[in-house]
């Protein structure tokens, strides 16, 4: 378990929409698996994309020569999956090959490369063999244990070194890729079995490119890591809740509040559909397109997206270790009578405490912990262990809310959020459970 930084593509962006790619630019053919020159049995298939903007499909109109030959990041990515395969974290060759429905008569890891180097890579995007694009070494968006996150610029656009409406996830290290490709797998996944994943409120994925230390001076001479090619988002939930909720009026605030609701609970009804659990949601994992502006009438100006899927995985393949956020543990997470290890009701639990996070303000417990501490009681002491005791303790209460909504004024004012808030932390209602009562009742 951790408490982390996240690693979301959290940074200024123009619009409300995410950026899509052209599919029928001559020079921006963009993920094309067809790309691969295939005679198997799936080289007909492709990556699903969004229905193209002009407004950004313009700034990939580049003079690159598209090489023919393999590009220097499909070596790394095939060399990477072998090693991948070979002691799988979350996904193993069977199973990505169940999950994709790719047939079993045919040889099952030539063809499984083939097939996801196909909806992976982002070859107009190599940072190998286009030397135009770069990360601005200045513009750090974020961090966490495994990976940086840094805007893309390119040299070919019409202003000098202008970024670009993408930013680049990339593992810290080598030997941290294997996070990174297991997002990209699970990213990939759900955009090939929902291709509108702006619809389904799961943060769009780009493609992949693999970067070395003309690019990134802190990798290492020999090192070569992938990146995840992701959309540039306004702000997360947490960098809401902490410099823009407070400016809104409480009439404004419950519109986004159900706005906030809808969109995430459609984020777990696409992953439940097709079997993925995320394994840490939390308010700095959920993505803004847009800072909202100040007024009531302004709800229709962003939009929410689940973001950072480095803990997420099949539910046919078990993790091997739990990492997640302590604070958004469902309690079954942290007790002695199950096997720890997340499941779709944790996932709701989870999206439960960032609902709860957006009415009080605070990270689950902050401000309970803050209170106590400032008492000097004797249940939590200075060191790191005591403060993890305490707050297991905390959670394994079972009284999120009581615990979270220390403002009387709270409940008066979010009488009927609350009150679908128990039916989410409380009673444990199911995620079909929890819209049926929504469609019939409230929306």
């Amino acid at each position: 378990m951790n408490s982390t930084p996240p690693t979301s593509p959290v940074t200024e962006t123009s619009d409300g929409v995410f950026p899509s790619i052209d599919n029928n630019s001559k020079d921006f053919a963009y993920r094309q698996p067809q790309k691969h020159k295939s005679t198997s049995a799936y080289s007909h298939l492709v990556s699903p994309v969004e229905e193209p903007i002009n407004k950004f499909s313009e700034i990939f109109q580049t003079n690159y020569a598209i090489k023919k030959s393999t590009s220097t990041s499909e070596t790394h990515l095939k060399n990477d999956l072998n090693v991948l395969f070979s002691t799988p974290r979350f996904y193993s060759p069977e199973n990505l090959a169940s999950m994709f429905h790719l047939s079993n008569t045919a040889p099952p890891l030539e063809f499984l490369n083939e097939f996801l180097m196909g909806i992976l890579l982002a070859p107009e995007m190599d940072f190998l063999s286009n030397p135009g694009y770069a990360l601005p070494s200045n513009k750090l968006v974020g961090q966490g244990s495994y990976s940086y996150v840094y805007p893309i610029s390119s040299s070919a656009s019409s202003e000098s070194n202008k970024s670009l409406g993408f930013v680049l996830k990339f593992a810290k290290t080598q030997h941290k890729s294997k996070v990174i490709l297991q997002e990209a797998l699970t990213l990939a996944y759900l955009q090939y079995v929902c291709p509108s994943t702006n619809d389904s409120h799961i943060i769009p994925f780009y493609g992949l490119t693999y970067i070395n230390k003309s690019h990134f001076r802190r990798l290492r001479s020999n090192e070569c890591v992938p990146g995840l090619i992701l959309p540039k988002c306004e702000m997360s939930l947490y960098n809401f809740n902490a410099m823009v909720s407070h400016k809104l009026s409480l009439i404004g605030k419950r519109k986004i509040w159900w706005k906030l609701l809808k969109q995430m609970f459609g984020a777990l009804r696409t992953l439940k559909t097709n079997y993925i659990i995320h394994g840490d949601i939390k308010t700095a994992n959920i993505l803004l397109t847009e800072t909202p502006t100040l007024g009531e009438d302004h709800c229709d100006d962003f939009d929410f997206y689940l973001a950072d899927f480095t803990s997420a995985f099949h539910v046919n393949q078990s993790p091997t270790d739990l990492n997640t956020t302590v604070e958004y543990c469902a309690p079954e997470l942290i007790d002695n009578s199950s096997d720890h290890i997340p499941t779709f009701e944790t996932d709701l639990y989870a999206v439960g405490l960032c609902l709860l996070s957006f009415i009080s303000q605070h990270e689950p417990y902050n401000e309970l912990q803050a209170l106590v501490s400032h008492g000097s009681s004797p249940g939590i002491g200075s060191s790191s262990i005591q403060q993890s005791q305490w707050l297991i303790n905390v959670l394994l209460k079972k009284d999120p809310i009581n615990l979270n909504m220390l403002r009387s004024d709270l409940f008066q004012d979010w009488k009927l959020e609350l009150t679908i808030l128990s039916k989410v932390l409380v009673e444990r209602l199911s995620l079909e459970e929890l819209l049926s009562i929504l469609e019939n009742n409230y929306i």
